[in-house]
Protein backbone atom coordinates (compact mmCIF):
# COMPACT_ATOMS: atom_id res chain seq x y z
CA UNK A 1 0.00 0.00 0.00
CA UNK A 2 1.44 3.38 -1.24
CA UNK A 3 2.09 5.73 2.01
CA UNK A 4 4.24 9.05 3.11
CA UNK A 5 5.11 7.88 6.77
CA UNK A 6 8.33 6.25 6.96
CA UNK A 7 8.85 2.49 7.64
CA UNK A 8 9.12 1.41 11.31
CA UNK A 9 11.65 -1.27 11.15
CA UNK A 10 9.36 -3.41 13.88
CA UNK A 11 6.79 -3.39 10.87
CA UNK A 12 7.01 -6.78 8.87
CA UNK A 13 5.04 -8.35 6.83
CA UNK A 14 2.80 -11.24 6.72
CA UNK A 15 3.89 -11.87 3.22
CA UNK A 16 5.44 -15.73 2.73
CA UNK A 17 3.89 -16.84 6.24
CA UNK A 18 0.27 -18.30 6.94
CA UNK A 19 -1.31 -15.19 5.43
CA UNK A 20 -2.02 -17.25 2.32
CA UNK A 21 -4.41 -19.55 4.50
CA UNK A 22 -6.94 -16.95 5.23
CA UNK A 23 -10.38 -18.13 2.80
CA UNK A 24 -12.95 -15.60 2.43
CA UNK A 25 -17.04 -16.08 2.41
CA UNK A 26 -17.20 -17.53 5.75
CA UNK A 27 -18.85 -16.29 8.52
CA UNK A 28 -17.63 -13.16 10.28
CA UNK A 29 -16.65 -15.67 13.00
CA UNK A 30 -15.53 -18.05 11.17
CA UNK A 31 -13.19 -15.33 9.16
CA UNK A 32 -12.11 -14.12 12.66
CA UNK A 33 -10.84 -17.16 13.83
CA UNK A 34 -8.56 -17.86 11.01
CA UNK A 35 -7.28 -14.22 10.89
CA UNK A 36 -6.48 -15.14 14.67
CA UNK A 37 -4.54 -18.40 13.88
CA UNK A 38 -2.56 -16.46 11.07
CA UNK A 39 -1.32 -13.92 13.77
CA UNK A 40 -1.04 -16.51 16.38
CA UNK A 41 1.46 -18.15 13.77
CA UNK A 42 3.30 -15.08 12.75
CA UNK A 43 3.97 -14.34 16.40
CA UNK A 44 5.04 -17.74 17.57
CA UNK A 45 7.17 -18.27 14.45
CA UNK A 46 8.75 -15.15 15.09
CA UNK A 47 7.87 -13.38 12.07
CA UNK A 48 6.06 -10.65 14.27
CA UNK A 49 8.74 -9.94 16.78
CA UNK A 50 8.15 -8.23 20.12
CA UNK A 51 7.28 -4.52 20.20
CA UNK A 52 5.86 -4.79 16.69
CA UNK A 53 2.83 -2.70 15.94
CA UNK A 54 -0.03 -4.70 13.99
CA UNK A 55 -1.29 -2.11 11.35
CA UNK A 56 -4.75 -2.23 11.12
CA UNK A 57 -4.85 -1.16 7.32
CA UNK A 58 -1.72 -2.83 6.01
CA UNK A 59 -3.24 -6.53 7.65
CA UNK A 60 -6.71 -5.92 5.97
CA UNK A 61 -4.83 -5.99 2.69
CA UNK A 62 -2.31 -8.41 3.08
CA UNK A 63 -4.91 -10.48 4.58
CA UNK A 64 -7.66 -8.96 2.65
CA UNK A 65 -10.11 -8.72 4.90
CA UNK A 66 -12.27 -5.95 6.42
CA UNK A 67 -11.95 -4.29 9.71
CA UNK A 68 -13.89 -5.81 11.92
CA UNK A 69 -12.85 -9.04 12.13
CA UNK A 70 -9.56 -8.12 12.02
CA UNK A 71 -10.36 -6.25 15.37
CA UNK A 72 -12.11 -9.12 16.75
CA UNK A 73 -8.97 -11.36 15.94
CA UNK A 74 -6.60 -8.83 18.00
CA UNK A 75 -8.67 -9.00 20.99
CA UNK A 76 -8.25 -12.65 20.67
CA UNK A 77 -4.67 -12.69 20.51
CA UNK A 78 -5.28 -10.13 23.78
CA UNK A 79 -7.23 -12.80 25.75
CA UNK A 80 -3.84 -15.57 24.48
CA UNK A 81 -1.31 -13.17 25.85
CA UNK A 82 0.32 -12.64 22.54
CA UNK A 83 -0.42 -9.04 22.06
CA UNK A 84 -1.51 -5.89 24.07
CA UNK A 85 -3.86 -3.38 22.90
CA UNK A 86 -2.80 0.30 23.95
CA UNK A 87 -6.16 2.91 23.95
CA UNK A 88 -5.30 5.37 20.98
CA UNK A 89 -2.07 3.84 20.03
CA UNK A 90 -3.62 0.27 18.93
CA UNK A 91 -2.11 -3.46 18.92
CA UNK A 92 1.40 -4.58 19.81
CA UNK A 93 2.76 -7.59 19.93
CA UNK A 94 3.68 -8.56 23.07
CA UNK A 95 7.23 -8.12 25.40
CA UNK A 96 8.37 -11.11 27.19
CA UNK A 97 9.08 -9.03 30.16
CA UNK A 98 10.62 -10.19 33.79
CA UNK A 99 7.55 -10.58 34.85
CA UNK A 100 6.18 -12.33 32.39
CA UNK A 101 8.81 -15.43 33.42
CA UNK A 102 8.58 -15.09 36.87
CA UNK A 103 4.68 -15.97 37.06
CA UNK A 104 3.88 -17.83 34.76
CA UNK A 105 6.60 -20.57 34.92
CA UNK A 106 5.93 -21.72 38.48
CA UNK A 107 2.29 -21.60 37.85
CA UNK A 108 2.79 -23.91 34.80
CA UNK A 109 5.72 -25.96 36.50
CA UNK A 110 2.86 -26.58 39.75
CA UNK A 111 -0.12 -27.18 37.25
CA UNK A 112 2.13 -29.42 34.59
CA UNK A 113 3.33 -31.45 37.29
CA UNK A 114 -0.17 -31.74 38.73
CA UNK A 115 -1.67 -32.94 35.18
CA UNK A 116 1.55 -35.40 35.43
CA UNK A 117 0.60 -37.17 38.45
CA UNK A 118 -3.33 -37.28 37.20
CA UNK A 119 -2.58 -38.84 33.85
CA UNK A 120 -0.34 -41.48 35.77
CA UNK A 121 -2.58 -44.58 34.49
CA UNK A 122 -4.98 -43.20 32.77
CA UNK A 123 -2.74 -43.14 29.62
CA UNK A 124 -3.02 -45.87 26.98
CA UNK A 125 -1.00 -47.80 24.70
CA UNK A 126 -1.79 -45.89 21.55
CA UNK A 127 -0.98 -42.45 24.01
CA UNK A 128 2.29 -43.65 24.93
CA UNK A 129 3.23 -44.87 21.12
CA UNK A 130 2.29 -40.90 20.17
CA UNK A 131 4.35 -39.94 22.68
CA UNK A 132 7.27 -41.91 21.80
CA UNK A 133 6.82 -41.08 18.79
CA UNK A 134 6.80 -37.22 18.93
CA UNK A 135 9.95 -37.73 21.26
CA UNK A 136 11.92 -39.45 18.57
CA UNK A 137 10.88 -36.78 15.96
CA UNK A 138 12.17 -34.39 18.55
CA UNK A 139 15.46 -36.13 18.59
CA UNK A 140 15.47 -35.75 14.67
CA UNK A 141 14.33 -32.08 14.35
CA UNK A 142 17.11 -31.31 17.28
CA UNK A 143 20.06 -32.98 15.21
CA UNK A 144 18.12 -30.95 11.65
CA UNK A 145 17.89 -27.72 13.85
CA UNK A 146 14.10 -27.84 12.60
CA UNK A 147 12.75 -25.52 15.73
CA UNK A 148 9.26 -25.85 14.15
CA UNK A 149 9.07 -29.73 14.43
CA UNK A 150 11.07 -29.35 17.47
CA UNK A 151 8.19 -27.34 18.87
CA UNK A 152 5.26 -29.00 17.36
CA UNK A 153 6.40 -32.16 18.54
CA UNK A 154 7.66 -31.30 22.29
CA UNK A 155 3.70 -29.53 22.33
CA UNK A 156 2.56 -32.71 21.34
CA UNK A 157 4.66 -34.78 23.97
CA UNK A 158 3.07 -32.62 26.60
CA UNK A 159 -0.41 -32.38 25.29
CA UNK A 160 -0.79 -36.00 25.08
CA UNK A 161 -0.37 -36.29 29.27
CA UNK A 162 -2.11 -32.88 30.17
CA UNK A 163 -5.01 -34.41 28.07
CA UNK A 164 -5.43 -37.73 30.06
CA UNK A 165 -5.25 -35.98 33.16
CA UNK A 166 -9.20 -35.58 32.98
CA UNK A 167 -9.28 -32.52 34.43
CA UNK A 168 -11.02 -30.02 32.00
CA UNK A 169 -10.35 -26.73 34.27
CA UNK A 170 -6.64 -28.10 34.51
CA UNK A 171 -6.56 -28.33 30.95
CA UNK A 172 -8.15 -25.32 29.92
CA UNK A 173 -5.61 -23.40 31.84
CA UNK A 174 -2.45 -25.16 30.83
CA UNK A 175 -3.74 -24.68 27.65
CA UNK A 176 -3.76 -21.22 27.92
CA UNK A 177 -0.47 -20.85 29.25
CA UNK A 178 1.24 -23.00 26.42
CA UNK A 179 -0.25 -20.43 23.84
CA UNK A 180 1.74 -17.70 25.48
CA UNK A 181 4.47 -17.29 23.49
CA UNK A 182 7.28 -17.12 26.17
CA UNK A 183 6.23 -21.03 25.94
CA UNK A 184 7.91 -20.97 21.92
CA UNK A 185 10.45 -18.86 22.92
CA UNK A 186 11.50 -21.28 25.78
CA UNK A 187 11.16 -24.35 24.21
CA UNK A 188 13.02 -23.47 21.21
CA UNK A 189 16.00 -21.43 22.98
CA UNK A 190 15.80 -24.42 25.78
CA UNK A 191 16.27 -27.36 23.35
CA UNK A 192 18.97 -24.61 21.02
CA UNK A 193 21.04 -24.35 24.85
CA UNK A 194 21.37 -28.25 25.66
CA UNK A 195 19.57 -30.40 23.35
CA UNK A 196 20.77 -33.09 25.25
CA UNK A 197 19.21 -32.22 28.49
CA UNK A 198 15.98 -31.11 26.81
CA UNK A 199 15.65 -34.75 25.11
CA UNK A 200 16.80 -36.68 28.08
CA UNK A 201 14.38 -35.26 30.80
CA UNK A 202 11.62 -35.89 28.23
CA UNK A 203 13.38 -39.75 27.94
CA UNK A 204 12.87 -40.24 32.08
CA UNK A 205 9.46 -38.67 31.68
CA UNK A 206 8.21 -40.82 29.18
CA UNK A 207 10.33 -44.15 31.03
CA UNK A 208 7.54 -43.04 33.85
CA UNK A 209 4.75 -43.18 32.36
CA UNK A 210 5.95 -46.47 30.73
CA UNK A 211 6.77 -48.26 34.07
CA UNK A 212 4.29 -49.66 35.67
CA UNK A 213 4.54 -49.17 39.32
CA UNK A 214 6.02 -46.09 38.92
CA UNK A 215 5.60 -43.43 41.73
CA UNK A 216 3.42 -40.45 40.30
CA UNK A 217 4.89 -37.78 43.01
CA UNK A 218 7.89 -38.77 41.16
CA UNK A 219 6.78 -38.01 38.26
CA UNK A 220 5.01 -35.00 38.97
CA UNK A 221 7.96 -33.76 40.57
CA UNK A 222 10.29 -34.57 37.22
CA UNK A 223 8.05 -32.30 35.14
CA UNK A 224 7.37 -29.17 37.76
CA UNK A 225 11.59 -29.51 38.01
CA UNK A 226 12.34 -29.78 33.82
CA UNK A 227 10.44 -26.31 33.94
CA UNK A 228 12.18 -25.18 36.79
CA UNK A 229 15.18 -26.54 35.18
CA UNK A 230 14.50 -24.52 32.13
CA UNK A 231 14.07 -21.06 34.17
CA UNK A 232 17.02 -21.49 36.22
CA UNK A 233 19.06 -22.14 32.44
CA UNK A 234 17.20 -19.85 30.32
CA UNK A 235 17.00 -16.90 32.98
CA UNK A 236 19.52 -17.39 35.68
CA UNK A 237 16.95 -18.22 38.26
CA UNK A 238 14.39 -20.81 39.19
CA UNK A 239 10.57 -20.72 39.75
CA UNK A 240 11.22 -21.44 43.45
CA UNK A 241 13.25 -18.47 44.43
CA UNK A 242 11.97 -15.43 42.03
CA UNK A 243 11.08 -12.99 43.72
CA UNK A 244 9.54 -9.59 41.99
CA UNK A 245 9.38 -6.00 43.12
CA UNK A 246 6.10 -4.18 42.73
CA UNK A 247 6.08 -2.65 39.29
CA UNK A 248 9.11 -4.04 38.00
CA UNK A 249 8.95 -5.36 34.59
CA UNK A 250 12.18 -5.93 33.10
CA UNK A 251 12.57 -7.49 30.12
CA UNK A 252 14.19 -10.99 30.35
CA UNK A 253 17.35 -11.57 29.47
CA UNK A 254 17.94 -15.37 28.40
CA UNK A 255 20.78 -17.05 29.02
CA UNK A 256 22.54 -14.29 30.56
CA UNK A 257 24.45 -16.03 33.32
CA UNK A 258 24.33 -19.86 32.42
CA UNK A 259 25.05 -19.41 28.73
CA UNK A 260 27.71 -17.70 29.62
CA UNK A 261 29.23 -20.98 31.28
Amino acid sequence: MPTDRQADPKEKSLKGTGARFITRGFSPQVLTDQISRVLTESILDGDLEPGTQLLEMDLQQELGVSRSPLREAFRDLEKKGLVVILPRRGAFVKEITARDVQENFPVRGNLEGLAARLAYGRLNPQDLATMRTALEAMKRAGRSQDREAYRQNHQLFHDIFIDACDNRLLIEILQKLRMHRLWYFVSYRYQKLDFQMALDVHEQILELFEKEGSDPQELELLVRNHIDEALERLFGTSASSVARRPGEEEKAKPGSRKQAE
